[in-house]
């Protein structure tokens, strides 16, 4: 009874550390895809950013401390 039991714990324990790697590769890649569906395309050709110019800012105050 013991021995059954000793080596179907040890056969389950051995098919797991077998099929795990599988597992988490395939629970990874479906994260990713489900990840990249609900993210906007990120295509840098569709956004053109306009760089500002320092004239555009305003002008820089340095200001000083009063005693």
């Amino acid at each position: 009874m013991f021995f059954k039991f000793l080596l179907f714990f040890l056969g389950g324990i051995y098919l797991i550390r077998l099929i795990s790697p599988f597992l988490f590769r395939l629970l990874i890649s479906s994260l990713i895809k489900k990840n990249t569906r609900n993210t906007p395309d990120k295509n840098p050709k569709s956004h053109t950013k306009k760089k500002t110019t320092s004239d555009s800012l305003g002008e820089y105050i340095d200001y000083e401390e009063v005693d």
